[in-house]
């Protein structure tokens, strides 16, 4: 070949070809546009459809802040984490604000606690997260307000002083100045003064809002040594009866810091102004040593209190009154002005001489009881005519009932003793050679028959029986005789036992569980992703093969196909 040229001219080929044996030969294949536009369509095809098929997923939003708490104006720095490559980003910070950055930083300037979403989105599609009150934003810390108080104000030189802060607003730190060059930073300090003279306490207490301080001008008084103290009390009484209740008041002078009083009756006490109760009749000399830092003083009084007995005003009680025999009572003196002897008259010949006795009584009768009660000031007796009564035990009276009183063997029949005047023993005998000494006996009959119950019921007072014949009948399980329960003896008819019963039909529940809406419809989406690919290859390739160019030959002249 000679050479070839090559020319476009519009949507056609040319194509001219010299032959190196004298022919030139000319040759033209034309290529419609629209073979061109089917080849773009399928690069186009191609690029949309390969996300789809190489399976991109929906972004799964997270996130994370660095700080998730605080004072306001508060500022956060949010960090992305979702995962699955997200390209765009939407914030709400839930006070009205919002964001399209990836890790924004937003400023809290109300306090309050806020919900945070996070919309993270790509190709495949977008995933919310919401974190609800996961930001905190509080006001600033408010300054305290500078307060305290101190267990004393004055006393002697070396005193020592409890301070108690009572500032408010959370206070994180103290500064105390006690007005003698000393200070502190204890909460609530203690300060010992030793030397007279007067002071002024300052407290300035703070916290992240700041600082108060107050100040009490000439708040605590120190004397120079203590005086020894001057001993002397008085009382409410010095004499009466006993119990004789006395109140002691100390009328020390020189500020006495603690007290020791003796009673005279063994009795001790180390409150400044005590209370004391003298049980018995008698003189007592009373003492009292008043102490300070200075020293003490001792004042006793002789025969200062002096107690003397009245005559008792008897009486009682008991825990019962009446009852059968025997009737056990127990007796409880309840006299006044302390009687220290006790003489009791039961009324059927029995005594004692316990202050709170208990007595037997064996007959029946009626009984009128009388309490001597004595001291050393005199006696006193009170009578109580009829006070007890005794009866005799009555005889029950038997009789009882059944739950059911017919029914298929095995047939249960739960029995209620009904007996009057209080049975303490019972025999049940059911029919079929069983008996019972239960109050309410529970018994199963295993044969058929009719079954005559009997119940003898018993106390001290002596015993009853009670007979009820056929009172029981055990069916067999064919029998077709209504089954009959009682109350208070009667018959009632429930209705007949049936004798074939079938089971009621089973039915069998399914279940059907809903496949993934999520996973069908992206395996969809790649089975017709899958098929168009296939389809704008096959036309390409049909296309192709069909406007492919062919040679052809014919001397002395050019031929178009």
């Amino acid at each position: 070949m000679s050479g070839r040229k090559y020319l476009i001219k519009g949507a056609e080929l040319q194509i001219r070809c010299s032959e190196n044996y004298g022919h030139q030969q000319s040759c033209r294949r034309p290529f419609k546009n629209f073979s061109i536009i089917w080849f773009f369509l399928l690069i186009f095809s191609m690029i949309i459809f390969t996300p789809v098929c190489t399976g991109a997923s929906v972004p799964v939003a997270s996130f994370v802040s660095n700080v998730t708490a605080g004072t306001i104006p508060l500022s956060v720095h949010f960090i992305d984490s979702s995962t699955n490559t997200p390209t765009s980003w939407f914030w709400s910070f839930g006070d009205g604000g919002t964001s399209t950055l990836q890790n924004p930083t937003y400023t809290y300037t109300k306090a309050g606690t806020y919900t945070i979403i996070l919309a993270a989105t790509n190709g495949a599609g977008t995933d919310t997260v919401t974190k609800s009150g996961n930001i905190t934003a509080s006001k600033s810390a408010s300054a305290p307000v500078a307060a305290f108080v101190s267990n004393v104000t004055t006393g002697t030189v070396s005193f020592g002083v409890q301070f108690v802060d009572l500032s408010t607003n959370s206070p994180a730190s103290w500064v105390w100045s006690f007005g003698d060059g000393s200070s502190s930073t204890l909460q609530n300090p203690v300060h010992t003064y030793s030397t007279a003279g007067t002071y002024t306490v300052t407290l300035t207490a703070t916290n992240d809002g700041g600082s108060s301080t107050v100040t009490k001008t000439d708040y605590l008084v120190s004397d120079k040594i203590a005086t020894i103290p001057v001993a002397s009390f008085a009382s409410s009484v010095t004499s009466g009866t006993a119990p004789l209740t006395v109140q002691f008041v100390d009328s020390t002078t020189n500020s006495p810091t603690s007290w020791i009083w003796s009673f005279g009756d063994g009795n001790l006490s180390t409150i400044q102004n005590p209370s004391h109760t003298y049980m018995t009749s008698d003189t007592y000399t009373v003492t009292l040593i008043a102490t300070n830092a200075a020293g003490s003083d001792t004042q006793t009084r002789t025969n200062y209190i002096i107690v003397t007995y009245a005559t008792p005003v008897a009486n009682f009680t008991s825990d019962i009154t009446n009852g059968t025999a025997p009737l056990t009572v127990r007796f409880t003196d309840t006299s006044e002005n302390s009687p220290t002897t006790w003489s009791w008259q039961f009324g059927d010949g029995g005594k004692s001489t316990n202050q709170n006795p208990t007595h037997e009584y064996t007959d029946t009768g009626t009984y009128s009881v009388s309490l001597t009660a004595k001291n050393s000031a005199g006696s006193n007796t009170t009578k109580m005519t009829g006070y007890i009564t005794v009866t005799s035990v009555s005889s029950p009276v038997a009789s009882f009932t059944a739950d059911m009183t017919s029914g298929m063997v095995p047939f249960t029949v739960r029995f209620n003793d009904t007996s009057s005047n209080t049975p303490t023993s019972w025999l049940w005998s059911f029919g079929d050679g069983s008996s019972s000494t239960e109050k309410n006996p529970v018994y199963t009959y295993t044969n058929t028959g009719n079954y005559t119950v009997s119940l003898k019921a018993a106390n001290d007072g002596g015993n009853s029986s009670k007979t009820a014949s056929n009172f029981i009948t055990a069916l067999s399980a064919d029998s077709n005789t209504p089954v009959r329960t009682t109350a208070a003896s009667e018959e009632t008819t429930v209705g007949s036992v049936p004798t074939n019963t079938e089971p009621a039909p089973v039915v069998t529940a399914e279940t059907v569980v809903p496949a993934a809406k999520s996973s069908a419809s992206s395996s969809f989406i790649y089975v017709i992703a899958g098929i168009l690919i296939i389809i704008v290859i096959g036309a390409g390739v049909v296309l192709y093969l069909r406007h492919r160019p062919k040679r052809g030959h014919r001397r002395g002249g050019s031929s178009q196909l």
